[in-house]
Order: C-alpha cells, then structure tokens, then sequence
C-alpha cells in the first residue's frame, strides 16, 4: 500500500481540477497519491456547496473561476502553493474522521515549515476560532478555522477540504506563499510533507519508473468537460 509522489504539473483551472477528480475516482484501493500543481492563469476556486452568485462579484471579471468537488471556501491561487491528497478505500486513512485527518495533515505541514525555521502553530478550537465573524461568503485565507495552519500571530498559512466517496478520499490543500520568506524551498518543503504524511498515516513511500498508469486520460477529459460547463460552475 504505497504513498507515490506525482510529477509537479501547471495547468489551467478545469485541467488542475479535472485530473484530482479523476485521480479520485480511479485510485486502487491500497494506493495514496500526493501531488503539486501550479496554475497557468489567475484563478478563484469555490467549495461546491458555494452560490455562485454570491463568489463571482467579489472578484475581478477578468479572473477565472472554477467549482471544485471539495467542500471550503474560496480560495485565490494567483500566489499560492496547491497541493492534492488522494487516499484509495483501502488504506486506514480514510476511515478516519475529516477532522482527525485535517488535524494529522497540518500536523505534518506544521513540522516541515517548523523544519525551514517558520514559526507557526494550528489554529485553536473551539472558543477562540468562534470568536471571528465568519463572512457571509468565506475567503479561505481571510481568516482561519479550527486546525488551520497559522503564523505566531494569527495569520493563516494552510489550509484544505476534503471530499469522500465510494472511490476514495481526495484532499485540496493550499499554503499561502505570501506568509513565507521569499526564499523558502519549496521542493524540499513537498519532499518532506511527503515523508511526514507516509509516517504519520503509516503508508511506506513507492516508487515507480512509470507513473502514467494512475493518469486515466479519458477520465480526465470527461471531468475537464463537466468543470468547464455552466451548469457545474452555476450550479447552486
């Protein structure tokens, strides 16, 4: 039950969000899969649940907007660091509460920026994360919730959604680069979260010469369609 670690990819809004989907919805059973993507336009991602009539005004028109099939808020990626999760039905983690798991995973992001001399904590609960006023329509780097990653002083740096289904789990995750050094590594960063998440969850890290099998090209342009339609992004 091995942990792969993706190639970085840059892409645009629908392809990012199509090739999570269909990772999500053909990962074998004792397979985890973690990957970093960058995005090839500036672009607002919203949870699904989100009312598209209440996230487009907010934002320039000029920026590119997608739903994605995790829950959350918004969340603005001209300058983040984008990463995904995918859990196969049959490894431990899935059965695992979300905020169990959203605990474990900033945990692990927790210890890696602490390794890059990054002061930084998770976000307390429950009291003190009631006392913000939540926005109407939530940006997700505005303000933090309970385990989120933030800075000594309160700002947030990380946060996720998570989503589960029959196929698996698939977490979204993103950092905010703007709460970090302009020189922080990034690759050493994705490399560490990588061995944290294989030890905290318990899943050796694999390896493989030819990672191309978990990419289900057809998958992919089905779920690229579906996200660049009017009714996915209109929906609610």
């Amino acid at each position: 039950m091995p942990l792969f670690r993706l190639p970085n990819s840059f892409a645009n809004a629908t392809t990012n969000m199509a090739i999570d989907a269909a990772l999500l919805q053909s990962v074998p059973a004792k397979v985890a899969l973690f990957r970093h993507y960058a995005w090839s336009e500036p672009t607002i991602t919203f949870g699904y649940t989100q009312k598209w009539k209440e996230v487009h005004p907010q934002f320039l028109s000029s920026l590119v907007f997608c739903r994605r099939i995790t829950a959350g808020g918004i969340v603005d990626h001209r300058n983040d660091w984008t990463y995904a999760l995918i859990l196969g039905t049959g490894l431990g983690g899935v059965l695992k509460k979300s905020s169990e798991l959203y605990l474990i995973l900033h945990n692990c992001i927790v210890a890696e920026l602490t390794k890059q001399t990054i002061q930084c904590t998770l976000a307390p609960c429950p009291r003190k994360c009631s006392e913000i006023e939540m926005p109407e329509i939530a940006n997700c780097f505005q303000q933090a919730v309970a385990n989120d990653v933030i800075t000594k002083n309160g700002q947030k740096i990380a946060g996720a959604a998570i989503k589960r289904n029959r196929q698996g789990l698939l977490v979204q995750g993103s950092i905010d680069r703007q709460t970090l050094p302009h020189d922080f590594d990034f690759n050493t960063f994705s490399q560490g979260l990588v061995e944290e998440l294989s030890h905290a969850l318990d899943i050796p890290i694999g390896h493989s010469n030819d990672l191309r099998s978990f990419f289900n090209s057809r998958l992919i342009e089905q779920a690229r369609v579906r996200f660049e339609s009017d009714k996915w992004q209109e929906r609610r």
